[in-house]
This record gives C-alpha cells, sequence and structure tokens, in this order.
C-alpha cells in the first residue's frame, strides 16, 4: 500500500521525454492530492492495530483456505477458513488464531471433532482433541460470521452506494484479522491458500492466484474458486468483488510461453484503464530482466479496481483505484511482487525492504524507458522528501501504522538509500548484488531482514557495508558538508587540499562514513576523484594536472546531504573529547532495537561486541578506527548470522585502545 506517501514526485521528472509528460496525463497533480487522505487514514486506527500476532510462535502455517459467502447488498460474511499447520511445540494442547471480535466464531472442529474454543478481542483460542508433538501436522475449520470492523488503511470495506455492493479489502499490515482468522503475520508465509467466494452472480471476483472456476449457483449468486500455490503472507490475500469490466494484456517471457495480465476496472473506467494498464507489459520486461523471471509466473499479474486512494500490491493482483491507473503507480506496486511478496520482510521494521525498492524500481522503470535524466530527475525528488524523514529508516514502534509507513523514511530515504549504494558498489556490482538478494534460495518466497540484503550485497561486492548500513538504515538524519580548498603548483601540476568537515545533528551517528567524489574544474577540463570520508574533519590532498577554477563536493548528487562551501583557512579543528566513556544503552530493556553511546578522547582503533553470559561472541557492532569525540551504534537484537536472539542478558564491550568498559543489557523478544 504505497502510493499515498509519494507526493513529491515532480513533473521535472519528465524534462527529459515529452512523450512521457503527455502519457502522464495530469496524473502527478492526481498523485499530489493523495496526500491528504493519508491522514484520514490514520486517524480511524484502534488498539487492535498491535505489532505482533497473538497466534504466537507455537505453529507454521502451511495453507490457509477461505471459503466466504456474501448475501448483496447486505454487509454481511459468513465463512468457514481452513488452516494446516506443523506444530513447533511440544505438547501442544491449544491453537490460537487472530481473528478481531467484531467477527463472530460459531465453532471450531478438528476432522469432525467439535471444539471448546474461548474468543477474546483479537483471538480465538481453540482447545485441541488432544496433545500434539513437535512436527505433526493439523487442520482446523474455523466457522464465523459478522461484519468487519475496518481499521488502519481499510482492513474490509462495503460500500453499499454502489450496486451491486462493491465490497474490497486491503489487509496490511494488521487487517487481516479483521475479516479472517489466520495467523497475522508477515514472518509466516502459508505454502498455499485457496480463495472461495460466493457472491451476486452479475459480480465478478478478483483474488489471488489462479481462476480455477466459476459456477453458476442458480439462485441468484455464483462462486469463484481462485487457487494460490506459491507462499503467501495473511496480509497479501484479497478480495474484491463487483460488477467489473474485464480484459487482458500478455507478459511474452519466451518465444513460446505468455502469461496473461488480468485487469478488472469499473465499467466507467474501462476507457482509462485500457489506455494506461497495458504498460505493464513493458514494466514486467523490464523488471524480470532487472531481477529475474516476474516469480508468479505459472498464475498471473493483474489490477482490480478498489475505492482507495492508491494500490496495494497483493499477491498476483494489485488492488488499485482509478486515480492510480498512472505508471508511477502500476510500476511500484509491480516492483512489490518481487520485493514484498516473492521476498517478504520479516518483522514490520523492515518495511523499507519492501517501500523503499518498489520507490527505488520505480526510479529503475522510468530511466529505463525515458533515459538517465529521468531517473535523476525522480531521485532527486525523492532525496528532497527524505531529507524530512525523522528517526530511523528501521522502524521502532511497530505499533504505529504510521510510523511504518512513514513516506519520508520508508519510501524516499530508504530509495534514496538505495541510490546511494549504486554509486558505493558502482552499477555492475550493484545490480548483480540487487539480483543475486532476488534470487537467493533461502529468501525467495520466504522473508528477510535488512541483514539478508547486506549480505547479498557483501558477498557480491567483497566489501563491508557495516558502516553504510548501520549509519543510514539504523542511524539518523543525514551529512551537512562544509568544505574549503586552495591550490599550490607543484612539479607534475598542482596540489590542491580539500578540507570537509560535516555534522549530522545527532550522536547516531555523529558523521557518516561515506565515499565522496570531488569534481575539479578548469577552463575546458574536469576530473573526479574519489575520496573516503571516515571522520569528522578530514583533509584530502590531490595532484591533478590543471590549477582547479572550482572545486565541488558529490556535484552528481549521489549521496543525501547538504554542502556549503567557506573560504579556505576557516575550518577550525573539530573539539577533543578529554575522557574515555561507555554509557548504559537506551531503552533497557529493548525490542527491537537500542543505542549504545561511547566517547573516545583520541583517535583509535575501536570495537564493540555483544557476548552472552557464557562469553560466546554474539556480534560484533564496531570494528575499525574512530576519530575523538561522540559516537554510537544500534544494535537490533540480530546475531552475526542475521536471526534474532533470544530473550535474555547481554554483555556489550568497547575497546578503544588500550582501553576498555563493558556493560550489561536486557533484551525482550
Amino acid at each position: 500500500m504505497k502510493v499515498l506517501f509519494i507526493s513529491f514526485f515532480c513533473c521535472s521528472l519528465f524534462a527529459a521525454s515529452a512523450e512521457a509528460q503527455q502519457r502522464s496525463g495530469g496524473y502527478l497533480q492526481q498523485e499530489k492530492s493523495l496526500v491528504n487522505s493519508e491522514a484520514r487514514h490514520h486517524q480511524v486506527l484502534t488498539p487492535q492495530n498491535t505489532s505482533a500476532s497473538l497466534a504466537g510462535d507455537s505453529y507454521d502455517v502451511t495453507y490457509y483456505g477461505l471459503d466466504l459467502r456474501f448475501s448483496s447488498p447486505t454487509p454481511y460474511l459468513i465463512g468457514v477458513v481452513t488452516v494446516s499447520a506443523i506444530v513447533k511445540q511440544d505438547n501442544l494442547v491449544s491453537f490460537v488464531l487472530d481473528l478481531a471480535s467484531p467477527m463472530r466464531v460459531d465453532s471450531v472442529k478438528v476432522g469432525g471433532t467439535v471444539l471448546s474454543f474461548s474468543q477474546g478481542p483479537l483471538s480465538v483460542d481453540a482447545v485441541l482433541d488432544r496433545s500434539y508433538g513437535i512436527g505433526e501436522q493439523l487442520t482446523l475449520e474455523v466457522y464465523y460470521r459478522g461484519v468487519p470492523h475496518a481499521t488502519g488503511f481499510g482492513s474490509f470495506e462495503f460500500d453499499s452506494a454502489r450496486v451491486p455492493t462493491w465490497i474490497w479489502s486491503l489487509s496490511e499490515p494488521y487487517g487481516a484479522r479483521d475479516w479472517w482468522p489466520c495467523k497475522d503475520t508477515p514472518s509466516d508465509k502459508a505454502d498455499s491458500a485457496d480463495i472461495v467466494v460466493t457472491c451476486d452472480s452479475t459480480c465478478k471476483v478478483g483474488s489471488n492466484g489462479k481462476l480455477i472456476s466459476v459456477v453458476n449457483n442458480n439462485d441468484g449468486s455464483s462462486t469463484w474458486h481462485w487457487q494460490e500455490r506459491y507462499p503467501i503472507a495473511s496480509y497479501l490475500i484479497s478480495v474484491n468483488i463487483t460488477n467489473f469490466a474485464s480484459f487482458s494484456n500478455w507478459f511474452k517471457y519466451s518465444p513460446t510461453d505468455s502469461m496473461e495480465i488480468l485487469n478488472f476496472v469499473l465499467p466507467e473506467h474501462l476507457s482509462q484503464a485500457l489506455a494506461n494498464l497495458p504498460k505493464t507489459v513493458d514494466m514486467l520486461t523490464i523488471y524480470s530482466k532487472l531481477f529475474g523471471l516476474y516469480p508468479f509466473i505459472k498464475e498471473k499479474y493483474g489490477h482490480a479496481e478498489f475505492d482507495w486512494s492508491g494500490g496495494m500490491e497483493h499477491q498476483t493482483m494489485t488492488s488499485i483505484s482509478a486515480s492510480g491507473f498512472g505508471e508511477y503507480v502500476v510500476s511500484h506496486e509491480l516492483a512489490h511482487q518481487w520485493f514484498g511478496d516473492m521476498i517478504t520482510c520479516r518483522t514490520w521494521s523492515d518495511i523499507w525492504l519492501h517501500e523503499g525498492f518498489a520507490v527505488y524500481c520505480t526510479a529503475l522503470y522510468y530511466e529505463k524507458e525515458y533515459g538517465f535524466d529521468s531517473y535523476r530527475g525522480f531521485m532527486e525528488d525523492e532525496m528532497s522528501g527524505a531529507k524530512s524523514g525523522v528517526g530511523t529508516i528501521f522502524v521502532q514502534d511497530t505499533t504505529s501504522v504510521g510510523d511504518i509507513f512513514n513516506g519520508n523514511l520508508e519510501y524516499s530515504k530508504g530509495a534514496t538509500v538505495l541510490h546511494m549504494l549504486r554509486h558505493v558498489l558502482g552499477d555492475s556490482t550493484f545490480f548483480h548484488a540487487m539480483y543475486s538478494y532476488a534470487n537467493t534460495p533461502a529468501l525467495r518466497y520466504s522473508t528477510a531482514m535488512t541483514a539478508d540484503f547486506k549480505a547479498a550485497c557483501e558477498n557480491v561486492s567483497g566489501k563491508n557495508l557495516d558502516y553504510f548500513f548501520n549509519e543510514w538504515i539504523y542511524g539518523e538524519n543525514f551529512p551537512q558538508y562544509t568544505y574549503s580548498w586552495s591550490s599550490h603548483p607543484s612539479s607534475n601540476g598542482y596540489t590542491v587540499t580539500v578540507r570537509v568537515r560535516q555534522t549530522t545533528g545527532t550522536a547516531n551517528p555523529p558523521f557518516f562514513t561515506m565515499p565522496v567524489d570531488l569534481n575539479f574544474a578548469a577552463s575546458g577540463w574536469d576530473t573526479v576523484v574519489t575520496v573516503f570520508n571516515d571522520s569528522q574533519q578530514q583533509s584530502f590532498t590531490v595532484g591533478i594536472s590543471h590549477d582547479p577554477t572550482s572545486v565541488l563536493l558529490d556535484s552528481d548528487g549521489w549521496i543525501l546531504k547538504d554542502t556549503s562551501l567557506v573560504p579556505d583557512g576557516v575550518l577550525r579543528p573539530a573539539p577533543v573529547v578529554a575522557s574515555f566513556s561507555l554509557e548504559q544503552n537506551y531503552p533497557n530493556p529493548f525490542n527491537p532495537s537500542t543505542v549504545i553511546r561511547y566517547q573516545i578522547p583520541m583517535a583509535t582503533r575501536v570495537t564493540i561486541i555483544i557476548y552472552d553470559l557464557l562469553g560466546t561472541e554474539v556480534a560484533m557492532l564496531v570494528d575499525g578506527r574512530q576519530e575523538p569525540g561522540d559516537h554510537s551504534v544500534i544494535w537490533n537484537g540480530v546475531d552475526r548470522f542475521g536471526y534474532q536472539v533470544a530473550s535474555g542478558i547481554y554483555l556489550y564491550k568497547i575497546e578503544a585502545g588500550t582501553l576498555q568498559s563493558a556493560k550489561k543489557m536486557v533484551f525482550l523478544r
């Protein structure tokens, strides 16, 4: 659910392409108007939108079967949901599913056995027919009914003003529980799902996967059966129902094979859809070349119109508003089929792996379709939005839907991180890393954390990228560079000294370590030299052939930054910290992350290592030379292999030259 935040996209993007400007059809102005509605959607949040599934971690879902019945025009849902799972806990005697209380459970069964159960505000807890052991398979049927209570961005809506009633869902992030019993967390994907919907026979039903059958029941109703045979997260299961008009395009991905792109739109919007949605074919071609073949190629892709201002990347069939038929939204939601649907963030704290990636993929689409100037204009606009982001890209408070879907951080700054990483790694390595991440067997059709993407980038590049991810994902703000330069003749031409100082407005981090391009120019000549800025104040000496008339810092705009050029000699030495100290982490206890602050009095090699109480190394947070001053680092409770650690007490120890200190911290899952 994406485009409500994408308001910073300016018309300059299309300056390089008159054709693109013509195709936009004024859509940019429509996008800008979506931001106001985003705030209204956030206002409907309720305490139901908690950050964790109440179903816990006692089982692993393998299958969902939804059998839903709607009787138009009454806004009422009667359903039977089948859940199959593998037991992960010994002596399991109860089975908990997330379900919001407006939906009333009539009965729960295992096989033919009716189970006793209790229903609370957010869950249903069934007492099993016996004790189940680790590795056993278990299948339940939950019979329920009611009028779903819409939370978050809508969850489930009945639009009775339209005849027949328009019914649609948008469950991200915590809304699946509002209309069907499930394990409502992105970390546990079902291996497959069936969505069977009985409704008014004048309606079409859009949903996930492949359409198996449509049966006329000869009573004014018909039953649609959609079958999803790729792994799917609960929030990506959707239904969209009304008297749609439909049309198809085809993605020919080999000389002999094609995949259907199925579009369900309101009849009154058919001509608009026919003029815009066929661009999906080009987008599929571009993304398949960059990241590997469309991941649900055996089923379909498509769009189903819904009454919400924007789009939502429901697996294999994006839900989209008529105002979202333009290239921006369509390309954004399609990118999510790789980054969000195929590879899903393990927790909502890492939602930038969806949103930042989708925004950046849209930039890549414009680059491939209209040229690099379109890409650059796009990213300049996103970087402008990123500067307004307050806090870390890593979401600290996942109970807040507004924090999860923060447009400046998760969308614009997330995309900017990929833009910067592209320059840090170089084009060839960067695109190889993106492809490698999208095609890592352990991640495909599964879940990922930031550490998994970082590992893919490090494996491909051979570089240690701790500094980059620590400061840009877990750190705040961006560098404000002040620099000066002077030039002197030398035996081989000229020696130029460039002095750089940066401030960040935060101790997290006190400065950004980054490769920085310096552009030297003289009459009819210029050259670019890249230096590695890894301290708060630094001088660089460069030998060049011409006496420069100007020196520009990152003139091509690869770094999120502000710059200020001052006369040479204005920069003064940075303040010196007189003492060595390691502060208590904050917050403590913590979940999902904590900040460790420390001070060092001299430039030296610094290591910060996390240990468990047995003295085993859990993770290394810092390992490198640092300048004197205030420093900080974030630990997100992940070990050196990228897995979340168990609850408990941990030690963190700093060594700075001959100086040492250690403290305890508590992690609570």
